[in-house]
């Protein structure tokens, strides 16, 4: 009986943890690229590579998936089909473009790059923890099922890689930007900013031009918005 209840466990975990892993590389050079963003778009899940390019993220089959890294082109891949595990290595084209202000070429990291970098290195352990292979060690597996420390693990990855998201938009999309093109400071800035929030694909894909293309013309829809909500009221008929 004991077995049986171990193999049902194991068969119910291996339904519902299916898995995408690989590597992912630089396309010129076959050098470990990270810490790369990993999403499931299907899901929202998110994960980092480490310092060998390897990533894992939860992932069923015909999920698109979606790879991004400063100073390369994004890559999207939809899971291919697998009992519980599928591998997918991804190469990635560096790119390399002129901008007005400044040129962005591979190897050079940005601030957000190198903070990055850093905090990836300070929560390693953490950050590296992956589901046992329950066909490799399925004992290990079950017990992974039902560890507390497991969850916490699994549920600050998930935190962490969106918290990647967040600090990658926030160093594009920045108050001294905003202020040099709008002229907005103080409570303005901050509400200009909540209600136009820049989505993370296009702060990932938008030139600099495109970013200040996007800003204007933001503005240009939170002034109407403005006129409309401040415009005076008639004043009322004195008797």
């Amino acid at each position: 009986m004991r077995y049986l209840v171990s193999f049902l466990l194991m068969v119910s975990y291996a339904s519902e943890a299916q898995t995408l892993q690989g590597v992912v590389t630089d396309a010129a050079t076959g050098k470990p690229l990270y810490p790369v963003t990993v999403v499931n778009i299907y899901t929202r899940q998110s994960t980092l590579t480490d310092e060998h390019g390897l990533y894992v993220i939860p992932a069923s089959q015909g999920n698109l998936v979606t790879f991004s890294y400063l100073g390369y082109r994004s890559v999207q891949k939809v899971k291919p089909i697998s009992v519980i595990i599928a591998t997918m290595n991804i190469a990635m084209e560096p790119t390399e473009y002129q901008l007005e202000e400044f040129r962005i070429k591979p190897g050079i990291l940005s601030r957000y790059q190198l903070d990055s970098q850093e905090r990836v290195e300070t929560y390693k352990l953490s950050l590296q923890r992956r589901p046992p292979n329950p066909f490799v060690s399925p004992v290990s597996a079950i017990a992974e099922l039902f560890s507390k420390k497991a969850k916490r693990t699994y549920a600050f990855q998930q935190i962490f890689a969106e918290g990647e998201i967040e600090k990658f938009v926030d160093s594009r999309y920045t108050t001294d930007l905003v202020t040099r093109l709008t002229g907005l400071t103080g409570d303005s800035i901050g509400h200009f900013m909540y209600v136009y929030q820049m989505p993370y694909d296009f702060a990932r894909t938008a030139t600099d031009l495109e970013l200040k293309m996007w800003i204007r013309s933001s503005y240009r829809e939170w002034l109407k918005h403005r006129k409309t909500e401040i415009a005076p009221i008639e004043n009322p008929i004195r008797h």
